[in-house]
């Protein structure tokens, strides 16, 4: 009886069951087989392409100042007060635009960080949160090196004004260069981590 039924549906039908059947169960053997595969939300993925971005963005502008801070240091040497100073409101201008990156980056991660939980396995979520703190830590050193630079301006217009008797302008500007070197290091460790993600 079924087999008289069967006969009798279109072979168009026949073709669309037989292609349901199939997909069907190829969802299911997918299912079964890969149910751990990495899942990852679109807005995770998006914040993470604004965040790689600005973050280099950042260190670019950052890694300008290095140049600049042997100026500072030849010219304050060399009793040069007044160029000293335009050269550092320059590099606190040029720090002024690192900040404003700064705000949009911490956006940009607390997106991929309210993401995490939906990113699956669980392993991958972890390995995400590892760069996420890493580029946390970068904006924490920015702030410090903003501190510096502004230190740094105090000095000089302290001594320009001769108020001030001693020197920290070396040690300073030297500070300054170690905030530049970690600000680097975090967003290459940043970098290497979510290749590690891509990967896993």
């Amino acid at each position: 009886m079924f087999s008289n039924i069967y006969s009798k549906i279109p072979k168009r039908i026949k073709m669309l069951i037989l292609f349901i059947i199939i997909i069907s169960a190829a969802f299911l053997a997918f299912q079964f087989w890969f149910a751990d595969a990495k899942k990852v939300p679109s807005d995770f993925l998006q914040a993470r392409q604004q965040a790689s971005l600005i973050a280099s963005e950042i260190v670019a502008i950052s890694g300008q100042s290095t140049n600049n801070l042997s100026q500072i240091s030849q010219l304050d040497k060399e009793g040069k007060y007044t160029e000293a100073l335009i050269l550092v409101s320059q590099e606190l201008e040029r720090n002024k635009e690192a900040r404003d990156k700064a705000i949009k980056l911490s956006v940009q991660l607390e997106t991929m960080a309210k993401n995490l939980s939906a990113i699956s396995p669980v392993s991958a979520g972890q390995t995400a949160l590892e760069a996420i703190t890493s580029e946390t830590s970068l904006i924490s050193k920015l702030i410090d090196y903003n501190d510096d630079l502004t230190k740094l301006l105090e000095v000089l217009q302290s001594k320009f004004l001769g108020k001030y008797g001693g020197d920290k302008i070396p040690e300073l500007i030297a500070k300054i260069n170690d905030d530049v070197k970690i600000i680097n290091e975090l967003n290459q460790k940043f970098n290497s981590v979510m290749e590690n993600f891509d990967n896993s």
